[in-house]
């Protein structure tokens, strides 16, 4: 009876042994594929790039004229100041320009002060000299979603007001991309950008007889937006204003598990 006793409890140790060592063994194996899961993932940047034309357009330009150092003379020249500014705003709408698309900024009037060092402007420490002058200027801003036509304005504006007697500088037009634009086509070049990625990392791949799997992460990297054929970039991101035409690209930075 003694022995059968002894008999029982030696098998089931020996069976308790068995399932411990299969424990270990499954624990183990848990284990080493985690690790291998964790381990065995590439990392890879997707591109993707699209030319656009600008659907924003901002122009500023300046008149100005110089009075003399009396207060008829600054009347005279306020009064001149208004008449340029109708004449300006006329030439515009015969140009197609919306009266909603102008911001026109306040008079600037600057007293030039003659010193034993020459004229300087009374903003600049002038003020203790002579009177001599008053500088009158004036911006007028433009923002349109009509880009061709705000840039051929700008090219023959000066001249045209030159011709009319009336001191007109002008800045380069900035082109832009609006918000709308852009966010119509943000998905689109995400997921070409996300393609991408795992193409490439299907290429690189290939050669060591792995397989990509499933995407472990995703981040969008910096916009670039640059005129096209430029080979300008910045980790900070780009933003072109001087070009009408522009190419866009989008990075996204991926990591897909391999099997």
């Amino acid at each position: 009876m003694e022995e059968k006793k002894t008999g029982q409890l030696l098998w089931m140790g020996v069976v308790l042994g068995v399932s411990m060592i299969i424990v270990a063994l499954i624990v183990g194996y848990v284990i080493d594929y985690v690790k291998t899961y964790d381990n065995t993932v590439i990392t890879v940047t997707g591109v993707a790039t699209k030319q656009v034309k600008s659907d924003d357009v901002k122009w500023q330009s300046e008149f100005a004229e110089q009075a003399g150092p009396t207060a008829a003379d600054l009347q005279q020249g306020s009064v001149k100041m208004q008449n340029d500014l109708q004449t300006i705003l006329a030439y515009f709408e015969t140009n197609g320009v919306a009266t909603s698309d102008i911001t026109i900024d306040p008079l600037s009037i600057d007293p030039m002060y003659q010193t034993p060092n020459g004229v300087y402007s009374g903003k600049y420490g002038g003020v203790g000299g002579t009177l001599v002058s008053y500088n009158l200027t004036q911006d007028v801003h433009i923002e349109s979603s009509d880009v061709d036509g705000v840039t051929a304005l700008a090219q023959k504006a000066p001249q045209y007001f030159a011709g009319k007697g009336i001191v007109f500088s002008t800045n380069n037009p900035e082109y832009y991309l609006s918000n709308g634009l852009l966010d119509s086509i943000r998905n689109e070049m995400l997921g070409e950008a996300l393609a991408d990625a795992k193409s490439r990392a299907q290429a690189i791949t290939e050669g060591v007889g792995a397989s990509v799997g499933n995407l472990r992460s995703s981040s969008v990297g910096v916009t670039q937006i640059t005129p096209v054929n430029s080979t300008e970039a910045s980790d900070m991101g780009t933003y072109d204003t001087t070009s009408v035409e522009k190419l866009i690209t989008y990075l996204v930075h991926t990591t897909f598990t391999l099997r």
